[in-house]
């Protein structure tokens, strides 16, 4: 469909330039030797594949060609490869995949940096069978560019060396020009593309070495610990640290989830406000404890990696109201203060966050070390039946 628009889009421009450089118009309609062959050549899979395709077939015809092939400077410098083509018989297409770069007048169009034209004898002496039998005797070959770099070239078949537009050079650099910078651009992306598959991958690695790797260093402490204490029959010791293990197990099983959760889903694309009010509903929903949600903000000034980071952190504060502490009211304020927002739930518990600073207590870790990655730090006071407030702070984007 992409390269179907783009085409749609050129088309009169092609047409424009062909007549500015007095060019033929539009040529006759594809021979019906093309026309097969456009159906039998072999169409590898791929959205640059399929872009050129459409750029080479609006070319090939505006020109008069027969067929006509795109070819790029593979990463050694050493070959043309293949990226795009329409109207090469099968036979010929099956063994042009790559070609050496100083094959013919491709490799002289490459090394000259200028439009070359030739007959096919040169290419005909590399195949068993008559290259393109009648309908191929001339080739054109372009140079593709972008921002003074070689990185290609663009090869037009003609029957004869009169089917050529007089005047052709400009023509065949304006299509050149057009060609490379969609070479250029698809490489920027696969490029982006990369970039953003190993950031992510190197996330998913901080995010387990934060987290779950320190579930499993303290479960294997305990574990030790535990040995220890049932070779010397101290049964105290080894109730506790069963139990120490016990629960990391536990929170261990919950922070895959989490990663789980965090890595299989991305932020609302209705934004944090959005993902805020439809978590406040589901807590009320499942909890039946009151709750009381009052957001002062009205736009989040933030990056997406920061208000996914909020997210988390608020739902995990959350989940612990509705787990741990037993409240029968709870709150969520949300203000913007001194340049910085801060994100407050309170409950009226049985205040178990008076625990938060002995070890073991991963899931509010994990939240302060969620905090510290976006500029911000986390407060939680609690005393034995008075509740929890919980308090994320942070700096806004202009800050």
């Amino acid at each position: 469909m992409l390269a179907k628009e783009v085409v749609k889009n050129n088309k009169f421009q092609f047409d424009r330039e062909v007549r500015a450089h007095g060019g033929k118009p539009m040529a006759e309609p594809v021979h019906e030797f093309e026309a097969e062959n456009l159906a039998s050549t072999p169409n590898p899979a791929g959205e640059l594949w399929s872009l050129l395709e459409g750029f080479l077939s609006t070319i090939v015809g505006t020109v008069g060609a027969r067929a006509g092939t795109v070819r790029v400077v593979s990463s050694d410098g050493q070959a043309l490869r293949m990226v795009g083509a329409v109207g090469l018989p099968p036979e010929i297409f099956r063994c042009e995949g790559d070609v050496d770069i100083g094959c013919g007048v491709c490799g002289k169009a490459v090394s000259s940096n200028d439009v070359r034209v030739s007959d096919t004898d040169m290419c005909a002496q590399r195949f068993d069978t008559r290259f393109f039998a009648e309908d191929c005797k001339h080739v054109v070959a372009v140079p593709l560019e972008y921002q003074g770099d070689l990185i290609g070239v663009l090869t037009l078949f003609y029957a004869a060396a009169h089917d050529v537009p007089d005047n052709s050079a400009p023509i065949f650099r304006s299509f050149a020009d057009l060609i490379g910078i969609t070479l250029e651009k698809n490489r920027q992306s696969r490029e982006s593309l990369r970039v953003n598959l190993i950031a992510e991958r190197q996330a998913m690695a901080n995010e387990i070495h934060d987290s779950l790797a320190q579930t499993l260093v303290y479960t294997k402490m305990r574990s030790s610990l535990l040995l220890d204490a049932i070779r010397t029959h101290d049964e105290l010791l080894v109730f506790k640290c069963a139990g120490d293990i016990d629960e990391a197990l536990a929170n261990g099983q919950k922070t895959v989830r989490e990663l789980i959760t965090h890595f299989r889903s991305q932020m609302d694309p209705l934004g944090l406000q959005h993902a805020l009010q439809t978590l406040v509903g589901e807590f009320r929903e499942r909890t039946g404890i009151i709750f009381k949600y009052t957001n002062r903000v009205a736009d989040f000034n933030l990056p997406l990696g920061h208000e996914l980071q909020i997210f988390h952190i608020v739902r995990e504060a959350l989940t612990n109201v509705a787990t741990h502490s037993g409240a029968s009211n709870a709150s969520l304020d949300i203000c913007h203060s001194d340049e910085r927002y801060i994100f407050t739930v309170e409950d009226n518990g049985s205040g178990i966050y008076k625990c938060a600073s002995i070890d073991g207590h991963y899931g509010l870790l994990i939240m302060r070390e969620r905090a510290q990655r976006i500029g911000g730090e986390i407060e939680i006071e609690s005393s034995e039946d008075a509740g929890t407030r919980v308090q994320l702070r942070l700096p806004d984007s202009d800050a």
